[in-house]
């Protein structure tokens, strides 16, 4: 028996989210948190995967096309509901579990439509800084790598039904915000391609406001205050979702914390927080080993 661990990271929400040259598109902001599943080939002629795990089981029959003798697990996970990006990273972690026990390679756009046909899917299947269109992938395009950043991610607690915020939440409702979306996005993409964490965090931080009027976070003038006063490069938020990150110099993992007492005397109270590290996307198979 063959057993295949994999880890993808999560996501302190979106560099941006709106939309790009007429499509509902977004930029997952990948960070140092991680899902990890293994999974194990198995003498069963079916799929095997806890009850928890329905999308991952989905997403893991679209690839087998009907193959069985395969189970699958979580070894870590994510909160849901909150906008790590949980469900997309638990998915991609397992088609790369999945994948090298078949003997096969999948790219990020072939792994990421897989996950699309389970759900709205976040971008985090390249190897850097991804634009996809995140419920139809009509649009998917590798951005590069991310400058190296900290973020303070700021978890105030609760969460959203994801699926059913997609499902309200038209694409058409964005229209009036087209040209401020495409100002933002103009911005993320050039900080990508030229290194520029300045550039991400304006268009990251216009993303967030204008998406307060979307789903609204009162705490996010405070969050914004916080970031001018820390020397950081702008905000980011869960769009559908309850996480904020500042996103900082990268020297600010090594003062992580003074960071979060800070955090603690200036923010209203109600919130977890953690300080990592911007990171490029991809699952990475963690280990692989035969088991009697």
């Amino acid at each position: 028996m063959t057993v295949v661990t994999a880890s993808c990271p999560g996501a302190c929400g979106e560099l941006f989210q709106g939309m790009a040259g007429g499509e509902y598109c977004l930029v997952s902001c990948p960070i140092d948190v991680r899902s990890v599943i293994r999974a194990k080939s198995s003498c069963s002629e079916g799929l095997a995967f806890p009850p928890e795990m329905g999308k991952t089981g989905r997403a893991a029959r679209v690839f087998l096309e009907g193959r069985g003798g395969f189970a699958i697990g979580r070894v870590k996970g994510l909160p849901e509901g909150r906008g790590y990006a949980s469900s997309t990273a638990d998915i991609l972690a397992a088609l790369a579990c999945l994948a090298r026990l078949e003997g096969v390679s999948l790219t990020p756009e072939e792994a990421t439509a897989i996950a699309l046909s389970v759900e709205p899917t976040d971008s985090l299947a390249w190897p850097g800084l991804a634009l996809l269109d995140h419920r139809c992938g009509r649009v998917m395009e590798y951005l590069g790598p991310p400058p190296p950043m900290a973020v303070l991610v700021l978890d105030w607690g609760g969460g959203v039904d994801t699926v059913e915020f997609n499902r309200r939440h038209r694409p058409s409702d964005l229209a009036p915000l087209s040209s401020l979306h495409g100002r933002a996005l103009d911005l993320v993409k050039k900080g990508a391609e030229e290194g520029d964490p300045e550039k991400i965090g304006r268009g990251a931080s216009m993303s967030a406001r204008a998406w307060n009027g979307i789903l609204e976070k009162p705490w996010l003038d405070e969050c914004f205050a916080l970031c001018g006063r820390l020397g950081g490069f702008g905000v980011c938020v869960a769009h559908s979702g309850v996480l904020t990150g500042i996103l900082l110099p990268p020297e600010a993992g090594e003062q992580a914390e003074d960071i979060l007492k800070r955090a603690e005397r200036e923010l209203p109270p109600g919130w977890r927080g953690a300080v990592t590290s911007l990171v490029c996307g991809g699952a990475t198979i963690e280990e692989r080993n035969e088991a009697s």
